[in-house]
């Protein structure tokens, strides 16, 4: 793990190199719209018993996402950048975002097709309602404070990756394609927390944090991850 940890910093860091060497040179760029569906195969065995004992539908041992992407490409760079949301759509108690920031470098760049590899990182953050049955001290606290109780957790995302794409459609600087990826999703060191959703001052939810539960422990989910979807390719020089 401390192997892998290391080279993907060493490729964050020589990637990062790149690109302050390549933002003098870009005065023109494309634009990327891209939205889709991804499935990762990682899941908390952990969580999963805990809700199973209480009668909740466990996790999906393969979550499906919905992703939408803002990405950049420098006319003079061969270094794509990239913002992404996704959210949990599989998940019947589990709710779930994360927020992802990419640098990736081409290993091919054509007019129609691109295939990068580099990594995103960024924040996820996963929220299970506790709406049934609860431990006996759970219980105690919902009664205590008098909203509804979940567990939350957060923390960082890592994903190395390789990406795809491929514009069979061209209409002046417009092009209409398709985008694959397949990486490796890294969820650090995250542990569930007890709280409750209160209304400050009736203008947005703020989690509560009681407690550390003791029947809930640290833990990191590593994972394959695809997806694919449709994008949109706006070329703005």
């Amino acid at each position: 793990m401390k192997l892998l940890q290391g080279i993907l910093l060493c490729s964050l860091l020589t990637t990062s190199g790149a690109v302050f060497a390549q933002i003098q040179q870009d005065s023109s760029f494309s634009l990327l719209f891209n939205q889709g569906i991804s499935f990762t195969h990682a899941n908390d065995p952990h969580i999963n018993r805990w809700l199973q004992k209480y009668g909740y539908p466990a996790e999906p041992h393969v979550p499906s996402s919905l992703n939408f992407e803002v990405a950049a490409i420098p006319a003079s760079s061969n270094l794509l950048y990239s913002i992404k949301l996704s959210t949990i759509t599989s998940g019947k108690n589990l709710s779930s975002f994360n927020v992802l920031g990419g640098l990736y470098m081409a290993i091919m760049h054509t007019k129609r097709f691109l295939l990068f590899a580099g990594t995103g990182a960024g924040y996820h953050d996963d929220i299970l309602t506790l709406n049934g049955d609860m431990p006996a001290d759970y219980k105690q606290l919902a009664v205590q404070y008098h909203f509804p109780l979940a567990l939350r957790r957060t923390g960082l995302f890592l994903e190395p990756a390789l990406r795809a794409f491929w514009f069979p459609v061209s209409f002046h600087n417009v092009q209409l394609g398709l985008f694959g990826g397949l990486g490796y999703d890294l969820d650090f060191n995250s542990r569930w927390r007890l709280g409750y959703y209160s209304d400050n001052h009736g203008k947005y939810g703020h989690f509560k944090k009681l407690k550390k539960p003791d029947d809930q422990q640290r833990v990191s989910e590593y994972g394959v991850s695809y997806n694919l979807g449709l994008t949109v390719r706006v070329n703005l020089h």
